[in-house]
């Protein structure tokens, strides 16, 4: 049996160790995003891929596309990389946070090293991110004359 005491601290760690289970769930909407933008620059790579091949010819615009979309691509999934990396981190940060509520060690700069470690990974990956959209919208060509 738990002690009214006990309960109290019990509730109290998870209290604690909620606030950043919600930073991971907003790692992972990122993560979504990239990820879907990663599947568009693969199919637009093999659909330029299959173009060319049809038509045996070397067209320099679609070899410049190519190269950009190699370029999105590793953005992407340097962005994955930091933020992946990023959840992971906050999930031994909520142990850390877990254990030091129940046993008599501080852990409290090891819990502040950790979340700052993933804030600085969560940077990585939206730098990236932000890169690779740049990339996509320099890149971007409308033709105003066929939306006309």
């Amino acid at each position: 049996m738990t002690t009214p005491d006990n309960a109290q601290n019990v509730i109290e760690i998870i209290q604690l160790a909620l606030t950043p289970v919600f930073l991971i769930v907003g790692i992972g909407q990122l993560l979504n995003v990239v990820t879907n933008r990663v599947a568009r620059i693969i199919d637009r790579a093999r659909w330029l891929n299959n173009h060319n091949s049809h038509i045996n010819q070397h067209n320099d615009s679609k070899t410049k596309e190519l190269a950009i979309l190699d370029k999105r691509l590793k953005f992407a999934n340097w962005a994955i990389t930091f933020l992946t990396g990023a959840a992971v981190i906050i999930c031994l940060d909520i142990v850390l946070l877990i254990a030091n509520g129940l046993i008599n060690t501080d852990l409290a700069q090891a819990v502040l090293i950790l979340f700052i470690t993933s804030i600085a990974s969560i940077t990585g990956g939206l730098f990236s991110f932000f890169i690779e959209v740049s990339l996509a919208t320099a890149t971007l060509k409308v033709n105003l004359k066929q939306i006309r």
